[in-house]
């Protein structure tokens, strides 16, 4: 008995520190599949603390609540296989597949109903530990097979999220994400199949210390699965020759979760300052002009906020160490693209980050091109800083093409966006080329925002008109 609880309080730890290290992911990121494998590693846990109170039960002969314990312990194991089914859908969400948890609670009622309804058959002490099977038709004690409607049950709970990961591993050309997929897909039917068998004891415990092993294994491959370390995903990614549809299946893979934290403020607070609503911010491109030493980067966490209040998922293209970053990389419900010179392919960083070679633009143009895609119904926000980066990475007729593609991409008017530039950084010639593929344009210094340019055709209850565009009174705001 000892050895037994010993070892089931080992699982038990284990599956705490799982569950806690996946909750702790799902408070910073706020993707649906860590709450959901969180709940999973949960219930796993109290399902090897009450095979602990077997074990004690057991011990002191009382056969009533050993099996009150064994019918708990199965249900919480078996509530968990639903919820890594609610995980399994929550991958494949980008896919477009709709959700069909009603494939595996058919099933997992079927054996709740089994379990509790029908007497469980004492099939020995095994290590102090009192192991219970079922009547079936193939085994001893006969009668109704109650064991072949676990496993043919179990079967169906296995298969379908197995089928979803699956996919996942075909659909995408990414072969970090291919080789997670395959691992989480095999982890989940490893470990429900031994599970089943501990279950029902459809195979003799004699082979216990074959299949109840299996069971940790197969967690234990969806949990790496998921959760695999970034430094093994980088050297992955760095083996692999960049081409367009990796980078395609890469950027889908971020867009995946997006996260719209519960934020009590005023909805319009950027629009506010340049004297719109929040309507009126719709579909505009703005040029940002910023005094290097002013705290802009408070004027974009207001467009930030502004834009996660009202529900609208929103990007922000940066480098590390730059004062918006520093301002803003732990605002929950932001997707960062950090540039650099220092890299030649995508990475990803976290589910919240992913590095882009700065001198790559027609990448740049792809992330943009694929976040429209993948929010095809939705309001989209973008924050670009800066274009003065830019300009002194690839020049300026590489950037003047690009803003010139970047401003067709983002045409649609669910696309809200501001591109920050360096008022001082360049000369006038420079900046006006740039200015004027805008039509909106607002100035950031150490006085405050001021509205300089705003285009007509977006402007509602503005009167003073002229060449097309429409000049509004100075909004001035001090940080």
């Amino acid at each position: 008995m000892i050895s037994t609880i010993f070892v089931l309080g080992a699982i038990f730890f284990v599956f705490m520190a799982m569950q806690f290290h996946l909750f702790r992911r799902y408070r910073k990121t706020g993707a649906e599949p860590s709450l959901y494998l969180g709940v999973t590693c949960f219930l796993w846990a109290l399902a090897s603390f009450f095979g602990i109170l077997i074990s004690v039960t057991t011990s002191l002969n009382i056969l009533s609540l050993t099996i009150l314990f064994y019918r708990v312990s199965t249900t919480s194991g078996l509530l968990a296989y639903v919820f890594l089914n609610l995980f399994a859908i929550a991958m494949l969400k980008s896919y477009g597949k709709k959700r069909k948890i009603w494939i595996v609670l058919i099933p997992f009622f079927i054996v709740i109903l089994i379990i509790w309804v029908f007497d469980p058959v004492v099939e020995g002490i095994v290590r102090g530990t009192t192991e219970f099977t079922l009547t079936s038709l193939y085994k001893n004690p006969k009668g109704l097979p109650l064991i072949e409607a676990i496993l043919v049950s179990m079967v169906v709970i296995a298969i379908y999220p197995v089928y979803l990961l699956f996919q996942i591993s075909k659909a995408t050309k990414d072969p970090v994400v291919k080789l997670k997929s395959l691992l989480m897909g095999i982890g989940m039917f490893i470990g429900t199949m031994a599970y089943a068998v501990e279950v029902t004891s459809a195979v003799s415990y004699h082979f216990m210390p074959i299949y109840r092993p299996m069971i940790f294994v197969g967690a234990f491959l969806l949990y790496f699965g998921y959760m695999m370390p970034k430094s093994i995903q980088r050297k992955l990614s760095s083996r692999v020759p960049i081409n367009v549809e990796l980078v395609d299946s890469f950027i889908e893979e971020f867009f995946r979760y997006q996260v719209t934290p519960n934020m009590e403020i005023r909805s319009n607070v950027f629009s506010e300052s340049i004297g719109l609503t929040h309507e009126q911010l719709r579909g505009r491109k703005f040029v940002l002009e910023f005094d290097p030493s002013s705290h802009y980067e408070k004027l974009i966490q207001d467009f930030i906020t502004e834009a996660l209040v009202n529900g609208e998922p929103i990007v922000v293209f940066t480098r590390k160490g730059s004062p918006v970053y520093a301002h803003l990389r732990k605002q929950k419900g932001v997707k960062f693209f950090c540039m650099s010179q220092q890299i030649s392919g995508p990475q990803i960083f976290s589910e919240t980050e992913v590095h882009l070679p700065l001198n790559n633009t027609p990448l740049i143009l792809n992330v943009f091109d694929k976040l429209l895609r993948s929010h095809p119904e939705q309001r989209v926000n973008l924050v670009f800083d800066s274009l003065s980066d830019l300009l002194l990475s690839v020049g300026f007729e590489k950037t003047y093409k690009f803003m010139m593609s970047a401003t067709e991409i983002l045409a649609s008017a669910i696309v809200t966006a501001v591109f920050l530039l360096n008022r001082y950084a360049h000369d006038a010639e420079v900046k006006s080329s740039l200015i004027g593929l805008f039509g909106d344009q607002i100035s950031f210094g150490k006085n405050g925002i001021e509205a300089i340019k705003l285009s007509e055709e977006r402007v509602i209850g503005i009167e003073s008109h002229q060449e097309g565009s429409v000049y509004v009174e100075r909004a001035k705001r001090t940080f």
